[in-house]
Parts: structure tokens; sequence; C-alpha cells
């Protein structure tokens, strides 16, 4: 099975797109299908490794907005 590491952009801190959440999601697929036993070690790494990554830039994504507008004065 090929990873798709070429499907996924690199990790970064910008806002996490619908893109990359569908592509996350395809290949958790992939995986299912092929079963985790069976599937190759490293993909599953860096499965794991995009999978975090992106969780985390949405929570940091959704903790800025709620931040800004749950202070006083915030913009509502």
């Amino acid at each position: 099975m090929t990873a798709p590491a070429d499907r996924l952009p690199a990790p970064r801190a910008a806002r996490p797109t619908a893109a990359e959440v569908s592509a996350l999601i395809a290949w958790a697929r992939r995986l299912s299908d092929t079963g985790v036993t069976r599937a190759d070690p490293a993909e599953l790494a860096a499965f794991h490794y995009a999978k975090q990554d992106l969780l985390e830039r949405i929570q940091r994504h959704n903790h800025a907005q709620t931040t800004t507008c749950d202070q006083p004065g915030g913009i509502r």
C-alpha cells in the first residue's frame, strides 16, 4: 500500500482545511480496509503523526477563536 504522504500537505501551523480532513479520513479508511495487523508499521506511524498534527492545529485554531471572543471587550 502506498503511503498517502504525497496527498497530505506538510504539517504546518495554518488553519486546517476541509481537504486535509477529508484526506486523513480517506487514509484512515484505506488503513482500516487493509487491517491494522497487515498495514505497514511506517505508514501507521505516519498516519498517527498526521492525525495528531491535524487535531492539534484544529484545537489551536478553535482555541484562538474562542479566547478572543470570550474575553471582555473581545470581538463578537
